[in-house]
């Protein structure tokens, strides 16, 4: 594969912030070019694979949005770190345990490391008044954190979040990728650099480079990391004109065979508070509370119509966007 050699050299200075983004990791190994069969495909497959992808790698990405709009529900565990607020400020990198409904669409966010200040968050269209609910690690002045309920712009417009949490998915990222593609077809370059392996992970992925005219992008390069045997996105990277890094975002372990209720979708302390209810309740010989049912979910109980089912061989596995 012609390309591998000079797509080496690039894989090869991009590792160390790849494997950064990647919270916890202590090791230093480089993402190595594919060198053999992985995960049950043989070299001869990939290959074959890559050709296509090589060929036309615009319609693969269409393709690779397709196949996430067929994900009706998963779990996934999401790293990210942004280059956010006044100053610009590139931040620690963030993992966070997430849950992704479409319908209705609901995302909840809990964070895994001790040190960062965000505890857990949670949105479900059409409940709350459309509010986010969240919790921080810690509340003010020593007290135990409250919950609190924000539009779903606050969190942007105080540089907490880059994109409000209606845009969390793969869908989306890969939804605004194509949009803007598409708003400049003739002067979006998309090169396929090949074949490689994320070193986290170390399953194979295409490697693909999108850029994008800088008199309307701040952030004009995209390097998207699509897994070989999914199709779907493991990671991807924006950086802006001077070549830094403006977000780098990495879904592991994403589980799309998971059926999820209303109350995974609420926060500790609300479940916390409901079995307290509940257990009153049956004390007093009272039947426990039934769980609220969102007014979007009874809207949208009859599936849309031209919905397409999960297909069960590419179901496995905040996504990105230029300004």
């Amino acid at each position: 594969m012609k390309h591998i050699g000079a797509a080496k050299l690039v894989i090869l200075t991009i590792a160390t912030t790849i494997l950064a983004v990647a919270a916890g990791c202590a090791s230093s190994r480089p993402i190595a070019p594919l060198g053999g069969p992985f995960h049950k495909i043989s070299a001869a497959e990939a290959d074959a694979r890559a050709e296509a992808v090589r060929a036309d790698p615009l319609a693969y990405l269409r393709e690779v949005r397709d196949n996430c709009r067929t994900l009706q529900q998963y779990s996934l565990n999401f790293t990210r770190q942004e280059r956010r607020g006044f100053f610009r400020t590139l931040g620690d990198p963030e993992r966070i345990a997430c849950k992704f409904r479409r319908e209705p669409f609901s995302i909840h966010m809990k964070w895994l490391d001790p040190d960062i200040k965000y505890g857990e968050s949670t949105y479900v269209a059409g409940a709350e008044d459309d509010k986010v609910r969240f919790v921080p690690r810690h509340g003010l002045f020593g007290l135990p954190p409250r919950v609190t309920r924000v539009g779903l712009q606050t969190p942007v417009i105080w540089g907490e979040a880059k994109y409000p949490l209606t845009e969390f998915g793969l869908e989306k990222m890969m939804d605004r990728t194509i949009r803007n593609i598409e708003r400049s077809p003739d002067e979006v370059s998309i090169s396929y650099q090949g074949l490689t392996k994320l070193a986290e992970s170390g399953r194979p992925v295409h490697f693909l480079r999108l850029e994008f005219p800088p008199s309307r992008h701040r952030s004009p390069i995209q390097e998207l990391f699509v897994d070989l045997e999914t199709d779907l996105p493991i990671c991807t990277r924006v950086l802006n004109t001077s070549g830094s890094l403006e977000g780098a975002y990495l879904w592991e372990d994403v589980d799309p065979t998971v059926s999820f209720t209303e109350d995974d979708f609420l926060l500790e302390a609300e479940r916390a508070a409901r079995e307290g209810q509940d257990s009153r309740r049956a004390g007093e010989g009272e039947a426990p509370a039934e769980p609220a049912e969102p007014e979007a979910q009874a809207r949208t109980k009859s599936p849309r119509k031209g919905a397409t089912e999960p297909r069960a061989e590419r179901t496995a596995h905040r996504a990105v966007a230029h300004d």
